[in-house]
């Protein structure tokens, strides 16, 4: 039987479970709730995280319609990689339907590319990844396995941190923006090399543009999808914590399921420290649902 893509493994869980959520797994250790701390040793602390994540992980997974940790929160403490492998296991065993993100942004030469397509997709052993365009085609070229064409491939294109404009707004002789040149040739580039069906593009969530002055910004998200249709599927970050606006983000992106996934990480994973760190977790998810479907 066929290998299911990653586009339609999202598109078939928020099908089912009527969710477009994302839930970032995101560890930071000075917030590992007390309840979890076991020892003071290293590998004690590594423990500890992969237990508090696979715990949000069950808490969330219902209304999860991707989990996506971030590279650096596991790399920034000790055996942070192999907590981060077996978190994945878990999600593998104890929710198989689920997609595995990997949040790394990777960018080099060519057989750098190719080591952290073994890194990631082989050793961590996630579905996706993404990747900044800024050296060329050879970003994703070099992440490609003839093998496992249903892995995806998502480029940083717009993203959610406000210093992004000062480059990624930057005018082009041609009158593109610099990042609508990026969404053009990700798209052309996934054609190109055959990858088109899993490959996306990083589009933050709409923002209020200034902030304070109730002007919501979702038209980053309309022209994006007048460029790549719906070759293309989003990763949208930039709400919760960065503030971002939910209704206008589905009413601009959305053209059915698989389409978008909308992240939140802090929001979710650190909803709290205490006892009730899962219970809290799975609320922030909930209503995170319940919010994008009521502006389905």
């Amino acid at each position: 039987m066929a290998t299911k893509g990653f586009r339609q493994l999202l598109g078939d869980r928020q099908e089912l479970i009527d969710s477009l959520v994302c839930v970032g797994l995101d560890p930071i250790p000075e917030k590992l709730p007390a309840c979890l701390v076991s020892g003071l040793s290293d590998f004690h602390l590594a423990t500890d995280i992969a237990v508090w994540m696979e715990e949000v992980i069950d808490a969330t997974a219902l209304f999860a319609s991707m989990f996506k940790p971030q590279k650096a929160h596991w790399e920034a403490f000790p055996n942070g990689a192999w907590a981060l492998q077996k978190v994945v296991k878990h999600i593998r065993r104890n929710h198989p339907g689920i997609p595995i993100f990997l949040d790394c942004k990777r960018n080099d030469i060519d057989r750098t590319q190719q080591r952290y397509q073994i890194a990631h997709f082989e050793i961590d052993g996630v579905d996706g990844m993404n990747f900044s365009p800024y050296m060329g085609e050879d970003c994703i070229k070099d992440l490609i396995n003839r093998k496992h064409l249903e892995r995806a491939l998502v480029g940083l294109c717009y993203t959610s941190n406000p210093s992004a404009r000062e480059i990624q707004d930057i005018e082009l002789a041609s009158g593109q923006l610099l990042w609508e040149f990026i969404a053009e040739r990700t798209l052309a580039w996934a054609k190109d090399l055959g990858v088109v069906e899993n490959a996306g593009l990083v589009m933050a969530a709409a923002y209020e543009k200034p902030e304070g002055s109730g002007n919501i910004y979702s038209e980053h998200l309309t022209r994006c999808r007048e460029i790549v249709g719906n070759e293309l599927w989003f990763l949208t970050p930039g709400i919760d914590a960065q503030g971002g606006f939910i209704a206008e983000t589905v009413q601009a992106a959305y053209v059915g399921h698989g389409s978008i996934a909308i992240n939140s990480s802090s929001g979710i994973c650190l909803a709290s420290q205490g006892e009730d760190f899962a219970e809290a977790a799975a609320e922030k998810a909930r209503q995170l649902r319940d919010t994008i479907r009521a502006a389905q």
